[in-house]
Order: structure tokens, then sequence, then C-alpha cells
């Protein structure tokens, strides 16, 4: 598959842009002042990965159809406008609440307004981009991510405790985070239409069908190993801080490096996919995420800890994105958004199981334990890819 670089099209893609953006800003200041909260409130390892997966339980159970929804809207904006909104009522319960159970629904609500804001924003560019801009639309809306990724953290840090966690820093932290979501629901907002103009009857209809394209389960299960990854870091990064004794703000600049490191790669995304293959892109990036984070795991100096998170963050960039458009391109027009809740679904399954097993290994083996068996599971990714590229290579 080949891409362009171009700056970023006018109409289809200023929206989400600019609302994937904030929405990461919003869930960037939140997420980690959940973990800070539910630390202040005496989780242990353990908690916190129960508090994570919680996130993606809501969203394995509306995946699927939420992506059938986004397809067949007329006014592609509303899902993206309720899922702002429900970010928003997240933010304050976390803000209100004293008690852990509590966190854990809103880490819920958090994780299905995730969902509905990135599958509202790759729907509005799958029924409004030319193909040809798949590349550069999809890695400019992922920039606008990790733009917010990159603001969000530090945010987080500044806000929580420049030199230790306050409990109104927290609060804070959640009540900023709404705001932003009320900002988000209005960025959103929009009468734009869009339809199809045919339908073949070859599309694919039931999500076997969708599986069975070629590559599709490979690239599902890339895009949820990635995914984990963000997450990880973002809700284990806190942990290794306190054991390492970093500040707040300290952790929320390792966040944000990667975050930025990441934009800078997806923004550059069409060049790249010009340069090299999509699959010898997506195996690089995954191998070298997983060496990233095994700098995590196994370094407690901030100077080695600041280099993984450019290089990890500049990898982790570029094959989320790339994993969009190869599963769109695969399919007919009315059977991407489907796929694309496929897709989610996957992250979503993986965003439940990982920081379970990810809480377990915390527990029993410290925090560093989480990200090497992270690292294990891109290494995995990178060889299906290499064994998928050496079955398809000419004899």
């Amino acid at each position: 598959m080949t891409g362009t670089f171009t700056s970023p099209p006018g109409g289809w893609l200023w929206r989400p842009l600019v609302g994937v953006a904030l929405g990461q800003i919003a869930l960037g200041i939140a997420r980690p002042a959940l973990s800070y909260a539910a630390l202040d409130l005496g989780a242990d390892g353990l908690t916190i990965g129960i508090l994570v997966s919680a996130a993606a339980v809501l969203p394995v159970l509306i995946a699927i159809p939420l992506g059938t929804i986004v397809g067949r809207l007329t006014h592609i904006a509303i899902v993206p406008v309720v899922s702002a909104l429900v970010l928003v009522g997240s933010c304050v319960l976390a803000a209100i609440t004293r008690e852990l159970w509590v966190l854990v629904i809103a880490s819920g609500l958090m994780g299905a307004a995730h969902l509905g804001l990135a599958l509202g924003g790759q729907g509005w560019i799958s029924r409004s981009a030319p193909p040809r801009l798949y590349n550069s639309g999809f890695g400019w809306m992922a920039a606008g991510a990790s733009l917010g990724q990159a603001i969000g953290p530090v945010v987080s840090g500044i806000v929580v405790g420049p030199t230790a966690t306050t409990r109104e820093g927290i609060s804070a932290a959640f009540w900023i985070a709404a705001a932003v979501g009320m900002v988000l629901a209005i960025a959103f907002t929009s009468t734009a239409v869009r339809r199809y103009a045919t339908t073949d009857p070859a599309e694919p209809t039931t999500v076997g069908d969708v599986l069975r394209a070629p590559g599709v389960l490979r690239y599902v299960f890339v895009s949820a190993a990635v995914l984990t990854s963000v997450d990880l870091l973002t809700a284990y990064l806190p942990l290794i801080g306190e054991n390492i004794g970093l500040s707040p703000i300290t952790v929320g600049l390792l966040l944000g490096v990667r975050g930025t490191t990441s934009m800078i790669s997806r923004m550059f995304l069409g060049l790249l996919a010009r340069r090299w293959s999509s699959s010898g892109l997506l195996l690089w990036s995954t191998a070298g995420s997983a060496v990233a984070l095994v700098t995590v795991a196994l370094s407690s100096q901030p100077v080695l800890l600041f280099a993984a998170m450019v290089f990890g963050g500049f990898f982790l960039g570029v094959a989320q994105p790339l994993s969009i458009t190869i599963i769109i391109a695969t399919l007919a027009p009315r059977a991407r958004s489907r796929a694309l809740g496929v897709r989610m679904l996957g992250n979503q399954l993986a965003q439940v199981l990982v920081p379970l097993a990810a809480g377990a290994l915390a527990l029993v083996l410290g925090p560093g334990a989480v990200f090497l068996a992270q690292a294990a599971g891109l290494m995995a990714s990178a060889g299906w890819e290499l064994a998928a590229r050496r079955d398809s290579a000419p004899e």
C-alpha cells in the first residue's frame, strides 16, 4: 500500500482532527488522575489493573453494534457528540467520589466515551475522505490524538501536584477534563450528512466475513498490542514513578514526550508509507516499541526513561493509524464501519484482559514485569507480520 504526504485537508478532516485532539487531552488529564485517585484511596497494583480493565468492559459489549450504528447514521456527528457528553459525566463522577468502586464505574464510562469518539472520528474520515488520502487522513487524525496525549498528562501532572500528590489537585484535574469535554462536544457538533452511493451485495455482512478478509485478523492483533501498550504506560508509569521517586510532573512529562513523538511520526505517516511498505512499517514499529518497553521495565534512570519515551512514542505512533488504513482498504465502503467496530472490539478485549494480567504480575513481580510481558506481546505481533511477509513473498 502506498500513501502520500499532504497538509491537513479542509472540510472532512478538521472536526475529527480537533475533536480527537480535545478528547485525548481530556482523557490524558483524567486517566493518570484516576490512578492517583485510586492510590490516594489505598489501591495497589492489582487494583490499578482492575481500574484500567474497567475502561474496556463496556466497550467490549458495544464496539460492534456501535460500529454498525456509525456506518448507518445519516448525521455523522451524533456518536462523537454523545460520547463527549458521557466523558464529561464520567469526569464529574470521578471528581466528587471517595470510593474505589465509583472510580471503577467512572473508568468504564471513560472507556465507552473513548470508543465512541474513536469510532466517530474514524467513521467520519472513512465516509468522507477520498481513498487516496486515507493514510494522510488517519495519520493526521492520529497525530491530533497524539497531541492530546502529549498535552493531557503534562496538565494532569501539574494540577495533581508538581512535587507531591494532593486530593484537591486530583479533583481539579477531573474538573478540567470535564471542561475540555464540553468544548469537545461543541467541536463535533455538525449537520454534516454522508450517504453511500451504491450497495454491493458481495460486501461482508457479518463479523466472521470481516475477520476472514485478508490480513484483518492480524492487524486487529497488532492494533490491540499497540493500544494496550499505550494504556499500560499511562496507568503504570505513575506507579513506577512512585517506586523510584519521580514526581507526578516528571511522570507527566514522560508521558507527554511519548505523545509528542507519536504525533510527529503520525504527521509524516503519508511520507513514510510512500517510502516503505505498510507491512515493513508495522514490523519495525512493533519491534521498536517492544525495545522501548523493555527499557522502561529495566531502568530507573530518568534519562533512559525519557529516551525510551522518545523512541517508543515514535514507533507506537505508526502502527495504530496504519492498521486502520489497511483494514478499511481491504473492505468495501459499507463494511468499513463494522470492520472498525471489529478492530475496536479486539482492542477492548485486550484492554480488559491485558491489564488484569498486568495487575496480577505487578502484584507478584512488580510493575516492571508488566512492561516485559507487554514487550513480548509486541514481539509476537512483529513475528506474525514477518511470517506473513515471508508467506506472501514470491518463490
